[in-house]
This record gives C-alpha cells, sequence and structure tokens, in this order.
C-alpha cells in the first residue's frame, strides 16, 4: 500500500511568470529538509503570459506536481477551490505566487495542525508580525475597511482575513470547500465565516510578510466590492444556502 500524502501545497497563479519560478525553487529548497509525502498543486487562472510554461518548467523539482488550468481567469476563490476538492494531502496549504509569505513559516503551522487545529491562518496583524515593507496607503486603509466590515456584518473577530497563507485539515474542513460559493477573492471571508458558523477550530499565527509591488488590488473598486461580497455571504446565509 502506498503512503499517504502528508502536505498538499496549493499555488493560484494569474499572470504571475515573473515570480512563479523563484516560489517554486524556495518551496523545493524547504521540502527538500522534509520527510512527508506531499504534493504541489499550480492552478493557472487563466494567465495570459507564461505562468504555465514557468511552472511546468519546475516540476523536475518535486516528487509529485500537478498544474491546473482554467479555462479562463475565473477567480482566486474559484482556483483555489478548485484544488481543494482535489487535494490528496492530510492536510494542505495555500500560499501566493509571489511568495509574499514564505513556505519557511509554515514550521509554525504544522504543529498546531498536528496539535488538533482544524484552521491555522496568517496574520500581518497581530503583535508579533513582521511587515517588511509597508502597504501603500490606500490599500492598507481599504483591508483596515474590510476587516471592520466582516466583523460588524458577520460577527468574525479575527485580524487578517485577507493574508494568502492558510493551512487546513482536510478531512475536518473539505465540506466548507463543497459550500464555498465566492470566486473571487472575497473567498476568504467567506471561508472564515463558515469555520465560525461551524465552529471549527481556528488559530490565527504571526507571519513575517513583505510587501511585493504589482498588486492587482483597486483600492477604491474594490473597497465597493468587499461591501457587496460581505452583504452576499449575510443574504446567502440568512437565505440558508451554507446549510
Amino acid at each position: 500500500m502506498s503512503q499517504a500524502i502528508h502536505l498538499t501545497i496549493i499555488i493560484p497563479a494569474y499572470n504571475e511568470e515573473n515570480s512563479i519560478q523563484a516560489t517554486l525553487g524556495e518551496i523545493s529548497g524547504y521540502l527538500s529538509r522534509k520527510e512527508f509525502l506531499y504534493e504541489i498543486i499550480v492552478v493557472d487562472d487563466g494567465s495570459t503570459d507564461s505562468t504555465s510554461e514557468n511552472s511546468n518548467a519546475c516540476s523536475k523539482f518535486f516528487s509529485n506536481f500537478k498544474l491546473l488550468k482554467n479555462t479562463a481567469n475565473k477567480g482566486k476563490g474559484y482556483s483555489i477551490k478548485r484544488a481543494m476538492l482535489e487535494a490528496a494531502g492530510e492536510y494542505a496549504l495555500f500560499m501566493d505566487a509571489d511568495n509574499s509569505t514564505s513556505i519557511y513559516e509554515f514550521d509554525k503551522f504544522l504543529p498546531l495542525l498536528l496539535e488538533g487545529y482544524d484552521v491555522v491562518i496568517a496574520s500581518r496583524r497581530l503583535k508579533e508580525s513582521v511587515v517588511d515593507g509597508p502597504q501603500p496607503f490606500l490599500r492598507a486603509k481599504m483591508g483596515q475597511f474590510y476587516i471592520l466590515l466582516a466583523k460588524m456584518m458577520l460577527g468574525l473577530n479575527i485580524s487578517d482575513f485577507n493574508c494568502g497563507f492558510k493551512a487546513y485539515n482536510i478531512r475536518a474542513t473539505r465540506f466548507i470547500f463543497e459550500l464555498q460559493r465566492m470566486n473571487d477573492w472575497s473567498f476568504d471571508v467567506e471561508l472564515l465565516f463558515l469555520i465560525n458558523k461551524y465552529t471549527l477550530k481556528l488559530k490565527e499565527v504571526p507571519v513575517r510578510w513583505v510587501h511585493k509591488s504589482g498588486s492587482k488590488v483597486k483600492p477604491v473598486k474594490d473597497a465597493i466590492k468587499s461591501f457587496i461580497s460581505i452583504l452576499k455571504i449575510k443574504l446567502n446565509d440568512i437565505s440558508h444556502k451554507y446549510n
């Protein structure tokens, strides 16, 4: 009987040809020091550049590598859901393709997962967090506004919703990805709402986060979308779509 895969690492990527190879290279170096079995899933979300080709060029560094391609740009939430529902690992970590939070931070996460936490999420806003290079002013303010809205409308008491480094116990949490309805970046707060709704055990962990230029965030437009997304999540719950 083959051994079970311990960890699935998921990397959603949209037009990340300039960063994906460096990120996969660091992941390869990290995993070379580990004894557990793993799989890598890169989800190319309809990129128009060489993201897929550059990802495939790194496949030789891994014993278990998979590239999923969306037929068009469907959103980060769609990509994460697709990969999570295919994940074979006991635990699954998703991280950003630009490597804002290094894979080496996972050393803080695994003991907590083994201890019994269902979900462990990175935070840039805890006392011990290290933010290397502050976010642009409007983007930072939008993040604060988003957190305030989510706390008020969804009853969540979390310091950082959208840091792109989160780990899940797949057996305990796969059902929330089946319930997930948000396909864009608002999927994060939707999943955290479901985690809270179904009283799953969650832990926030301070991490070192490095600001990377080239963000696709549009502060004013996305602030409006944030409100609409949180409202949709609230209405989905009221209409029992998360039951």
